[in-house]
């Protein structure tokens, strides 16, 4: 079958539920009804958030949303890949080869939790969905896999460098995501501590930092007799 002559080439993720190539038109028609579902999961959570939520804010009718998407979940799908694109986008232009390490460590932190801040509709949706759906969880894990990966590589080539020792590279680098995680779920989306309900970027940012080249650079902890005398 011949191509519409204003069709839109996408990636396998983007196509729409039909299977056929976007056109202009439909690359705009999709993009509103996920702005509208980043709106209303915003608003009222994403457990309470209906397709016929979605396309009321995008003005659309209800069948348009079909024929991008098969259900909510295959929307809350697409936004954790933009995510995961976005923060490697961030992530990516860093200059790895300039700066000191804690520059470095700052710039990652920043780059986390700018990402965060930025998607937190979509982030609180995720985390949601995460406690609800067994399915979204097992694929959320899949998605965030590769940032696991690669801070696992980042401490163990710290240690071959002989610049720090760490004896579980992995979950190291878990205990440090899920801290990121929750760190930025709290204040970005929870509504921060009790009695504390917000803190500058600037000031999460250094407080991550620090973690992270305080754990990453650590040297060797004492061990258990050292700590009984």
């Amino acid at each position: 079958m011949p191509r519409s002559a204003n069709a839109v080439a996408t990636s396998p993720g983007e196509l729409p539920a039909d299977g056929t190539l976007l056109t202009a038109r439909g690359v705009r028609s999709r993009e509103a009804l996920l702005d509208a579902a980043r709106h209303v999961f915003g608003a009222k959570g994403y457990a309470n958030t209906t397709i016929a939520d979605i396309t009321s804010q995008a003005d659309k009718a209800l069948g348009t949303f079909y024929t991008y998407f098969p259900n909510k979940e295959a929307v809350l799908e697409h936004m954790a890949i933009e995510f995961k694109t976005d923060m490697e986008s961030r992530i990516g232009s860093i200059d790895v080869l300039s700066g000191n390490r804690y520059d470095l460590i700052h710039a990652l932190s920043s780059a986390y939790w700018t990402n965060c801040r930025d998607h937190r509709a979509e982030l609180a949706a995720i985390f949601q969905a995460s406690m609800l759906d067994e399915r979204f969880a097992a694929r959320w894990r899949e998605i965030r896999a590769d940032a696991r990966v690669q801070m696992t590589a980042t401490i163990s080539g710290v240690a071959a460098a002989g610049i720090a020792s760490n004896p579980e590279p992995e979950a190291t680098a878990s205990a440090l995501g899920s801290m990121m995680d929750y760190f930025c779920y709290v204040w970005l989306i929870e509504g921060g501590e009790l009695g504390q309900p917000s803190i500058g970027d600037q000031v999460a940012i250094e407080a991550m930092a620090r973690v992270l080249y305080r754990t990453i650079f650590a040297t060797s902890e004492l061990n258990q007799s050292e700590n009984a005398t």
